[in-house]
């Protein structure tokens, strides 16, 4: 078997990059022959590929891929002149993707990581060939503390985008798209307050009630007419502004809440100095770290925090990791995800509307059973979140591709 792995497109904390070498390690190991081309965004010269032509792989990968965007000089998609399928592995919502995921690329596959994503690349964008859910695996640090001497604060990792910016470019939608547009991403805002239902449920809904449409047929008529665009699709993406807003603004409510009920917190990420909680004296700001360094911090920590707004039915690396490195993760993740994650058993679950019973939870929960609950997340992890299983896992559904 032969893989071409591409980079072109970075991640926050140069995520994308890391997972992507983790992948290639262990496909190597497996004695599969990986080709490697890394892109630098700023200076990419994707003339690389040109000695791609006409090559035959068993497959092309790529994280949130540039590669559907680029055309030859003859006018014809570049992915096309390699006998290739082309598996483009989307880590956000694909919202933020749209244009890509349009492209007619002849043997374009998808890989998501939450059911709703999967749903939604499905029935959004019916050319490609398919779409599978194959989550983030855990990565370990090269060590950890035991869990005993680890530090008792609860951490979360993650960047806090500037609110006040978020706003201008919302407002930007008026003149830059049109009234129409600004309005709903106004009424979204206003309408999805609870974000354990994905953001395209929730728009959905409100397109049906100003338009009275059943299907989705008949709400994408009425997004040609009203806001002259291609479909449902194409102004979701528009809305990923109101993504942002809600995911700052779900972010800082429960930190928030959390250090009012006096438990000890570590914020590990960018752009917290901007937010209404740079100046709490219950949390404790650390500066942002790449993937690697991280993982090393998360190994000094009994608890680690996930916080999904855009995930509805996923599973965010944060979670995966936290079991690899030996930490209770607290997560508000969907239970039916999968039915070996038990909460209080490998994983503490809660939700936003009931924070009261995750700070009664926490503070009951004595050393013991709290190591227990992190040593059960680790033997998880072992079982199915490494990287060796999710390699394995990509290898059959390679398999499947024609």
């Amino acid at each position: 078997m032969r893989i071409l792995i591409a980079s072109t497109k970075e991640l926050c904390y140069f995520s994308g990059s890391f997972f992507l070498d983790r992948i290639q390690e262990e496909l190597e190991k497996m004695n599969i022959e990986v080709v490697r081309l890394d892109f630098d965004e700023a200076k990419a010269d994707y003339s690389l590929l040109e000695a791609q032509y006409g090559k035959t792989y068993d497959a092309i990968l790529d994280i949130n891929s540039k590669l559907p965007y680029l055309i030859d000089d003859d006018g014809k998609r570049v992915l096309n002149k390699i006998d290739a399928p082309f598996v483009n592995y989307i880590l956000d919502h694909p919202l933020y993707h749209h244009p890509g995921l349009t492209f007619p690329i002849k043997r374009y596959y998808a890989l998501g990581i939450d059911k709703c994503h999967v749903d939604y690349m499905k029935k959004n964008y019916p050319h490609l060939k398919d779409v599978s859910l194959l989550p983030v695996a855990g990565t370990k640090a090269f060590d950890t503390l035991p869990f005993s001497d680890r530090k008792n604060e609860i951490l979360f990792t993650g960047t806090y985008l500037k609110d006040e910016s978020l706003d201008e470019k919302i407002l930007a939608l008026r003149n830059q798209i049109n009234d129409a547009t600004y309005q709903v991403a106004l009424d979204l805002w206003d309408a999805w307050k609870d974000t354990a239902k994905p953001i395209e449920e929730c728009l959905l809904t409100l397109l049906k009630s100003y338009s009275g449409a059943k299907t989705l047929e008949e709400v994408d008529a009425y997004i040609q007419d009203f806001y002259e665009m291609s479909g449902f699709a194409e102004l979701l993406n528009h809305m990923f502004l109101v993504d942002q807003k809600k995911r700052n603004q779900k972010r800082e409510h429960i930190l928030n809440v959390l250090s009012e009920g006096d438990l000890p917190i570590a914020v590990m990420g960018e752009g917290w100095e901007n937010s209404s909680l740079a100046d709490n004296l219950q949390i404790h700001f650390l500066p942002p770290r790449s993937m690697a360094p991280s993982l090393q911090v998360m190994g000094q920590y009994r608890y680690v925090l996930d916080i999904n707004p855009m995930f509805a039915r996923g599973l965010h690396d944060r979670v995966t990791s936290a079991w690899a490195n030996g930490a209770v993760c607290i997560s508000d993740m969907a239970k039916d995800f999968d039915e070996d994650i038990k909460d209080g058993e490998n994983i503490l679950s809660y939700e936003e509307r009931n924070l009261s019973s995750l700070i009664r939870r926490l503070k009951d929960l004595d050393e013991a059973d709290a190591e227990s609950m992190a040593a059960e997340g680790q033997v998880l992890y072992e079982e199915k979140y490494n990287w060796s299983a999710h390699a394995t896992q990509l290898v059959e559904y390679i398999k499947t591709m024609k």
